[in-house]
C-alpha cells in the first residue's frame, strides 16, 4: 500500500536573485520532522526503514510513504530543476509479525513506481530548463506545477492499479509480473 499525499509533496521553487524570489510551498518534508531517502539503484531497501506497528488497517499489513517532488533553482542565469523520488521512513510502517520477503518486495515496487514517474516528470521538465528571462516571460512556474499535478495524479492512479492488481501483494503471480515489468521500465529509462 502507498500513500502519496500532496500535503507531503515538497513544492518549493527557489530562484535566488535580487529582484525576485519565487516561493510557492506546501508542507515541506523537513518541516514535518520526517526523514526521507531518495531512490537509487544502490539504495538498500529493507524492513529497517519501516516502523513496526501493532495494528494495521484490515488486510493492509505495511504502508509505504513515497512520492515525487521537485525544486527549481537558478545557476548562472539558467533554470535548474531537480526532481526526486523519495521514501519517507518516518511514516512508513509494517505490522508486527509481518516482516515477510514477499511483502517487502511489494513495498519496494511502490518506491520503484515513484522513480518511474520521477523520470517521466524530469523528461517533461526539459522544456523548462531555460535561461531565467525566458522562464519568467513564459510563466513557466505555473506550467511546472500543472505538469507536476498531472504526473502526480497518473502516478497515484498507477499505484492504486498496482495494489488492486496484486491485491496488495497477495496474488503472487501478478506481483512477480509487476516486479519484472517495473524493473524493465527502470532499465530502459534513465535520469
Amino acid at each position: 500500500m502507498i500513500i502519496a499525499d500532496k500535503a507531503f509533496m515538497k513544492k518549493v521553487f527557489i530562484i535566488n536573485i535580487l529582484l525576485i524570489s519565487l516561493v510557492a510551498s506546501h508542507l515541506s518534508l523537513d518541516a514535518q520532522g520526517t526523514e526521507k531517502i531518495s531512490w537509487s539503484e544502490s539504495q538498500e531497501f529493507d524492513w529497517k526503514l519501516f516502523k513496526e506497528k501493532r495494528e494495521g488497517y484490515g488486510y493492509i499489513k505495511a504502508m509505504t510513504y513515497s512520492g515525487i517532488s521537485y525544486e527549481v533553482d537558478l545557476k548562472e542565469n539558467q533554470v535548474v530543476i531537480d526532481v526526486d523520488a523519495y521514501f519517507i521512513y518516518g511514516k512508513s510502517w509494517v505490522m508486527k509479525g509481518y516482516k515477510k520477503p514477499h511483502l517487502l518486495a511489494h513495498e519496494k515496487v511502490h518506491f520503484d513506481i515513484a522513480e518511474v514517474f520521477k523520470r517521466r516528470l524530469d523528461k517533461l521538465y526539459d522544456r523548462y530548463r531555460v535561461d531565467y528571462d525566458t522562464f519568467v516571460k513564459r510563466n513557466y512556474q505555473e506550467a511546472l506545477q500543472n505538469d507536476f499535478d498531472m504526473i502526480f495524479e497518473k502516478m497515484d492512479d498507477y499505484q492504486r492499479e498496482y495494489d488492486g492488481n496484486t491485491s496488495h501483494g497477495t496474488i503472487s503471480f501478478n506481483q512477480k509480473e509487476w516486479e519484472k515489468d517495473i524493473k524493465e521500465i527502470l532499465e530502459k529509462t534513465s535520469r
